[in-house]
């Protein structure tokens, strides 16, 4: 029998959503001057938040997995 998984939420796989959270992060650091040593919670949450605003939503994507 086979399952059906979604994705997530936004349509995207998670090396992609990895990809658009990592590039809205660098924005924020360098906008605040902060080195990536830097990094807290709160920039990470702003750099979330910002990101998945701006986020084209996509259909979800349906992936089949065998069990």
């Amino acid at each position: 029998m086979k399952k059906r998984r979604y994705t997530d939420l936004y349509g995207y796989t998670s090396d992609e959503f990895d990809r658009w959270l990592e590039r809205g992060i660098n924005k924020k650091l360098r906008s605040a001057g902060k080195s990536r040593s830097e990094l807290d919670m709160a920039t990470v949450f702003a750099a979330y938040e910002d990101e998945t605003r701006k986020l084209p939503r996509r259909r979800l994507r349906e992936m089949r997995t065998a069990t």
